[in-house]
């Protein structure tokens, strides 16, 4: 089932705020990784997210997370970001976000944005200054899926 991108950010928000600092920047950044990840996993017919990221000049984003997060005006997450519609994340989309936290959660904002932006990262293929794009899927997958190491 695909969610709306602020669902999955409420869950890091509800689920791991208390640990420690969730920025804006961080969370944006893990919901581009479950995304990214999710697919990788499971095909494009199957998205994480209703909305597909796009490459912006700091990274990327999904605009409608962006717009909210704004709109809040917080750096630091502790409390779930407002949601124009209720979803409920299945228990193994639940244990898909905990593997998301165990390999990200101990990065920070700066730390997930350098990796996001490396060289031969989707963003960067895709971003050009001045415009924002829609990061196409088949990049994300090509990027993502060399990385998934066989099981022992």
């Amino acid at each position: 089932m695909a969610y709306s991108p602020t669902t999955v950010a409420n869950y890091f928000v509800q689920e791991k705020a208390k640990f420690g600092k969730l920025t804006s920047m961080k969370l944006i950044k893990l919901v581009y990784l479950a995304y990214s990840w999710y697919i990788t996993l499971n095909g494009q017919e199957q998205p994480l997210t209703t909305e597909k990221p796009q490459a912006w000049k700091y990274g990327p984003v999904f605009p409608s997370l962006y717009k909210i997060i704004k709109k809040e005006g917080k750096i630091e997450l502790s409390e779930p970001l407002p949601n124009d519609v209720e979803e409920v994340i299945s228990n193994e989309d639940t244990a898909f976000l905990e593997r998301i936290w165990d390999l990200y959660g101990e990065y920070n904002g700066i730390q997930l944005s350098a990796m996001t932006h490396a060289e031969g990262t989707p963003w960067r293929e895709v971003y050009s200054i001045g415009n924002n794009s829609e990061i196409p899927d088949e990049f994300i997958i090509n990027h993502y899926q060399p990385r998934l190491k066989p099981a022992s």
